[in-house]
C-alpha cells in the first residue's frame, strides 16, 4: 500500500474479527492430526497419482512432450484456455448483476438471489441438453430460431462458442452474483465517506478501498467459476453435435477421447500440460484469499428506485434465467414422438408418457438410489476431513510460516485440478484394490475436499474472537458459529457428486451405476429420445434443486461470509 493511501486504513477504527493468534488449546502436534485425513485423501488420491503422471510422462524422455505441439492437441489446449477465460466473464456478469440488484429492494433482490443460484445445482449434462434444445438449427425444434424466424446454425462454426459461453454463464454467474451482492452491501462506507471528505479522487478510492474489500469475495467466486471451466466435459459431450465437439472440446475431453491412441507417456504429458495451464490461471485467486479484510456491518440498502427501468431489467434477468428450466420441463411433458419432431410451443399432446418411459428404465431408477447413497457417503468424508483442516489453516501460527502459504497454494491448485491429470495411475492402483464403488466415493471426496477447505477457511477466519472459549473445545465453538459454511460445504459436496460425469467415466464406465452416466447413454439418440431424456433430466435435477431450496438461507450466508452473524 502506498503512503498516500495509508491514512485510509488508519483513520477509521475497526474490529478485528479474526481468530486470535494466542491462547488456544491446540498445539502443532494436534494440528498435524487435524490435517491428517485431508492430507491422506488429497495426497493419496491426487498428489501421489499426479506425481506418478509426471514421472510417467518423462519415462521415455522429454520427447513425450512433443505431443503438446500436435495441431489437435494445441487446439484442445487453446479451447481449455478459452473456457478458463470464460470463468472471468462469469465473475464479471455476476458482479454486474450484483450492481444491478443493489437498489432492487428486498423483494426483487430475494427473487434474483433465488433464481440466479438454481442453475448451479443443475448437472452440466442437463445444461448441455437444455441449450441444445434451445439452439437447435431446425426452427421447428430450436426455440431461438423459432423466435426469430431464422435458421442460424447456432450449433455450427462461429456461433457455437457463444452458445456454450452462455451456458457456462447461465449455470455459474448466480454464484458470483451472491458473493458480490453481499460484498457490495458490506463495503466500508465510512472509509469511502472519509476519503471523499479528504478530497481523494474516485480512482484512488476505487483502488484503495473498493478493490481490497472485494478481493476476497472475488477470489472465492473466481475459484468456483474456474473449477467449473477447468472441468468442462459433459456440457460439451451432451450439448454439442458430434461433428462440432472438436471445435470447443477442452484438453480434458480430448484426453478422454484419445488417451488410448496417444499412449500412456504422451497422454500423461498432455495431462501435465493441462494441469500447468489450470494452475497458472488459479494463481490470482491465491492473492485474494490471502487478504484479511475487515468487513463492515451490512449497510441498510437505500430505498429502491421507483423508475420502471430497474423493474424491467430485473424482470428481464429473471425471465432469462427461468426460460431454460421451462424449456426442459415443457419438453418432458410432451408426447415422446411429438417432442422428437417439434418444440414444446408446437402444441399437444401433453402427457406424462416421457416420465413413464424414463421410470420404466430399471437402470435409471437403480442409479437414483446408488448415486444418492454415494453422495451422502462423500459428504460425510468431506466434512470429516475439511473441517479440522480448515480450522488449522485459519490459525496461521499453528503451521510453520514457510509452510502456511504453500499449503494454501496447493489447496487452491487442487480445487481446480481436472481429474484427467491423475486418472491413469488411479485406474491402475485404486479401482483394482478397493473396487469400483469405493474408488468412486474416495475420488469424489478427494476432489471436493480442497474446495470445501477453502470455503470453510474463508468462514473460520471471520468467526468473532469474543465468541471463542479458547480451550480444547474451541473447534466446536468455531463450527457452531460457522454453521452456514458447514451447510454450504455439505451441499456443495452432494451436488458435485450427484452431477458428476467425469469421474464416473474415468473409473466406472461402462458399468454405469452413476446417474449422469445413464443420462449420457440416453443422449446417444438425442433427438429421437428428447422427451424421455428431458424427463430423466427433470427428475435428476429435482433432487439437488430441492436441497438448494431447503437450505437456501444457510447457503447464502455460507457463500458470502460463512458465519451466522
Amino acid at each position: 500500500m502506498s503512503r498516500r493511501n495509508a491514512f485510509l486504513f488508519e483513520a477509521a477504527s475497526h474490529h478485528d474479527a479474526r481468530i486470535p493468534l494466542v491462547g488456544h488449546g491446540i498445539g502443532r502436534l494436534r494440528a498435524s492430526l487435524y490435517l491428517l485425513l485431508a492430507v491422506l485423501l488429497s495426497a493419496g488420491v491426487i498428489l501421489v497419482p499426479l506425481c506418478a503422471t509426471v514421472v510417467l510422462s518423462l519415462s521415455a524422455g522429454p520427447g513425450a512432450y512433443d505431443v503438446l505441439l500436435d495441431g489437435r492437441v494445441l487446439q484442445s489446449l487453446g479451447n481449455s484456455f478459452m473456457w478458463l477465460v470464460l470463468a472471468v466473464v462469469v465473475c464479471a456478469v455476476g458482479l454486474g448483476l450484483a450492481w444491478l440488484a443493489r437498489n432492487a429492494g428486498p423483494v426483487l433482490g430475494g427473487v434474483l438471489r433465488f433464481l440466479l443460484v438454481l442453475p448451479a445445482a443443475v448437472s452440466p449434462l442437463t445444461t448441455g441438453a437444455i441449450f441444445r434444445l434451445m439452439f437447435d438449427t431446425n426452427p421447428r425444434r430450436g426455440l431461438v430460431n423459432a423466435l426469430f424466424g431464422t435458421e442460424v446454425a447456432f450449433l455450427g462454426p462461429v456461433w457455437i462458442w457463444l452458445v456454450f459461453g452462455l451456458a457456462l454463464v447461465w449455470q455459474w454467474a448466480g454464484v458470483a452474483f451472491l458473493v458480490f451482492h453481499e460484498a457490495l452491501a458490506r463495503l466500508p462506507t465510512n472509509l469511502l465517506r472519509m476519503a471523499r471528505a479528504f478530497g481523494v479522487g474516485r480512482r484512488r478510492r476505487l483502488w484503495s478501498v473498493v478493490v481490497p474489500a472485494l478481493a476476497g469475495p472475488a477470489a472465492l467466486a473466481y475459484l468456483f467459476a474456474l473449477a467449473a471451466a477447468a472441468r468442462v466435459f459433459d456440457v460439451v459431450l451432451m450439448g454439442a453435435p458430434g461433428s462440432m465437439q472438436a471445435e470447443i472440446e477442452g484438453g480434458g475431453l480430448f484426453w478422454w477421447r484419445h488417451h488410448g491412441d496417444l499412449g500412456d507417456t504422451r497422454a500423461s504429458a498432455l495431462s501435465v500440460g493441462l494441469s500447468v495451464l489450470v494452475a497458472v490461471m488459479a494463481v490470482p485467486a491465491l492473492f485474494g484469499l490471502r487478504g484479511r479484510v475487515t468487513w463492515a456491518e451490512p449497510v441498510v440498502p437505500p430505498q429502491p428506485r421507483k423508475g420502471w427501468r430497474i423493474w424491467l431489467l430485473c424482470a428481464a434477468v429473471s425471465v432469462l434465467w427461468v426460460l431454460p428450466f421451462l424449456v426442459l420441463v415443457l419438453t418432458s411433458l410432451r408426447d415422446p414422438v411429438a417432442a422428437a419432431l417439434s418444440g414444446w410451443w408446437g402444441g399437444g399432446p401433453w402427457t406424462l408418457g416421457s416420465y413413464t418411459e424414463a421410470l420404466a428404465d430399471g437402470g435409471f431408477a437403480g442409479a437414483l438410489g446408488t448415486t444418492f447413497l454415494r453422495a451422502v457417503v462423500v459428504v460425510c468424508l468431506v466434512l470429516l476431513a475439511a473441517v479440522p483442516a480448515a480450522y488449522v489453516l485459519a490459525h496461521e501460527h499453528l503451521l510453520p510460516r514457510r509452510a502456511w502459504r504453500p499449503v494454501l497454494l496447493v489447496a487452491v491448485a487442487l480445487a481446480v485440478l481436472p481429474p484427467q491429470a491423475f486418472a491413469v495411475p488411479l485406474q491402475r492402483w485404486l479401482s483394482p484394490v478397493v473396487g469400483t464403488a469405493p474408488a468412486l466415493a474416495i475420488v469424489h471426496a478427494a476432489l471436493v475436499i480442497p474446495l470445501a477447505v477453502l470455503v470453510l477457511y474463508n468462514a473460520f477466519v471471520h468467526v468473532p474472537a469474543p465468541m471463542l472459549a479458547r480451550d480444547r473445545w474451541e473447534l466446536f465453538h468455531v463450527v457452531r458459529e460457522a454453521r452456514p459454511a458447514l451447510v454450504l460445504a455439505a451441499v456443495l459436496a452432494f451436488v458435485l457428486v450427484w452431477n458428476d460425469t467425469v469421474v464416473g467415466l474415468l473409473l466406472n464406465w461402462p458399468s454405469g451405476d452413476h446417474l449422469p452416466l445413464i443420462l449420457l447413454e440416453q443422449a446417444r439418440h438425442f433427438m429421437s429420445a428428447a422427451g424421455p431424456l428431458a424427463a430423466q433430466s427433470v427428475i435428476a435435477t429435482a433432487v439437488p434443486v430441492l436441497l438448494v431450496v431447503v437450505t437456501g438461507r444457510w447457503l447464502y450466508r455460507g457463500l458470502t461470509r460463512g458465519v451466522r452473524r
